[in-house]
């Protein structure tokens, strides 16, 4: 790897590490609080027509799919065009490479 990668690397590995960090805290957090409104609150009122609603996980779940699925197509699409313009950046980068290659001519 480049010297540019294992920096941009190292960045990704410490913003998923702050995210991480928050996950115990957060998940303590929240338990409290609802613990809390579960034992002063004699009576917690349904939503209504709450039966049509998604659960929080369904919703989760459901984006993160959704999220996952972007990211798959994004980076088709980017090394699609990465690759088309693969000669230029080649000769810029001072790489060797071939001729561009077309559907059609593959």
């Amino acid at each position: 790897m480049t010297t540019v990668i294992t920096r941009m690397t190292e960045v990704q590995d410490q913003v998923i590490k702050a995210i991480n960090s928050v996950n115990e805290p957060l998940t303590d957090a929240i338990t409290t609080a609802v613990n809390f409104v579960v034992e002063n609150v004699p009576q917690i009122p349904a939503v209504p027509f709450a039966e049509k609603f998604p659960t929080p996980k369904d919703l989760i779940n459901n984006q993160a799919k959704f999220a996952s699925k972007l990211v798959t197509t994004n980076k088709a699409v980017a090394l699609s065009a990465a690759t088309a313009a693969q000669p230029l950046t080649d000769q810029l980068l001072d790489r060797k490479s071939g001729p561009v290659r077309t559907k059609a001519a593959a």
